[in-house]
């Protein structure tokens, strides 16, 4: 039998498959994170340590452009070389094309979202997620040893939940 753990609350289920909702928060979920009592998986092996950037009073069409020519879903924002938000598909379609606004004409500073939310490298996975939960975001900015060290985000996590079950077949 696997151990598995809700992400929101915490909850452990025993079990070969997990249920479609967990039995404590009743909260629909998705996907468990596998529960182990002996090693703490930390956000160090999921982040994204290269992030794309861009300058703040760049505009959201440039934002678009890179995000489009990386195949990414979100981008950096800096002023000089200091994280200071982070825009998101979802911020170009909800705050920019949802409100007709000219892509060329609006800055990336504009619709970031900010003060980003952080946790360290070695935080533990499900912490982080449930982070992520509590926040209603998709997206953390990691550090270690103070500085910035990458972005973690749901995509990366659930892309490597993918990965480990193809191989394991």
């Amino acid at each position: 039998m696997t151990r598995w753990e809700c992400y929101r609350c915490g909850h452990v289920f025993e079990g070969e498959s997990t249920p479609d909702e967990c039995p404590s928060c009743h909260f629909s979920l998705t996907f468990w994170i596998e529960h182990g009592e002996k090693r703490v998986t930390t956000v160090r092996g999921f982040v994204k340590t290269d992030p794309l950037t861009i300058d703040s009073d760049r505009s959201v069409l440039d934002a678009a452009r890179l995000m489009r020519e990386k195949r990414l879903g979100n981008i950096l924002v800096l002023i000089g070389s200091e994280p200071v938000g982070i825009v998101t598909e979802r911020d170009v379609l909800n705050k920019v094309a949802a409100d007709d606004l000219t892509a060329s004409k609006v800055t990336v500073g504009k619709i970031m979202s900010s003060p980003m939310v952080s946790v360290t490298a070695d935080t533990p996975l499900a912490d982080a997620i449930k982070v992520m939960a509590a926040k209603g975001i998709r997206t953390l900015l990691v550090t270690d040893g103070g500085k910035p060290y990458g972005l973690l985000n749901m995509r990366s996590i659930v892309g490597d939940q993918f990965r480990v079950a193809k191989t394991v077949q």
